[in-house]
């Protein structure tokens, strides 16, 4: 059975791949594509156990990734989803924390720092650590309260953060799960 995309661009679906392999900024979009839909399904398995009431996904300027209902009496919280960078922190020559880059594709020409996202842009930031753990399911979480700020716009985001080691033995303030940063906004004790 033919693909909608192969029929549409007339190419076939080992073409239409190949294509994506030998483009860097089509392969940067696609990954960035697969990371959406991995935390989509970590946020369906979410809903399915009852740890959400709902969620949406938005693919729109402006509006973060998704924006999910959990349990109870919380608010809607915002997810912005990201992949880790190539470069990474280190010291001499040994590796100490992945980097992330939190800002928006471009800017509007009258305000450059309308690139920086406002701290209250999105509530949880999800880090796809898949380029470096060749795992495209592994994340890691933070509440956007906790990266750092920028330091000429102190209501924005930093461009460049830092993603601690998903073997480090304290992750703090990061979390491993969704669920376990949905259950620190909702103030719930760990465990």
């Amino acid at each position: 059975m033919t693909h909608p995309l192969e029929s549409e661009y007339g190419l076939t679906a080992d073409e239409l791949l190949d294509a994506i392999e030998s483009r860097f900024r089509l392969k940067v979009a696609l990954e960035g594509a697969v990371a959406e839909v991995h935390l989509k399904r970590k946020i369906e398995a979410l809903r399915a156990s009852g740890a959400v009431n709902d969620f949406e996904e938005h693919d729109l300027n402006g509006h973060p990734d998704f924006t999910a209902s959990p349990r109870g009496a919380m608010p809607e919280l915002k997810i912005e989803c990201k992949n880790v960078r190539n470069d990474e922190y280190q010291t001499r020559a040994t590796l100490v924390a992945y980097k992330v880059e939190v800002q928006k594709t471009r800017a509007a020409r009258a305000d450059p720092s309308s690139r920086y996202y406002d701290v209250g842009y999105f509530d949880i930031l999800a880090v796809c650590l898949g380029k470096k753990t060749g795992n495209w399911t592994d994340f890691l979480f933070v509440k956007a309260d906790d990266l750092a700020r920028h330091p000429q716009h102190p209501q924005k985001l930093a461009v460049m953060q830092r993603v601690p080691l998903p073997n480090a033995d304290d992750l703090t303030p990061w979390y491993r799960t969704l669920q376990e940063v949905l259950s620190a906004i909702a103030g719930e004790p760990e465990g």
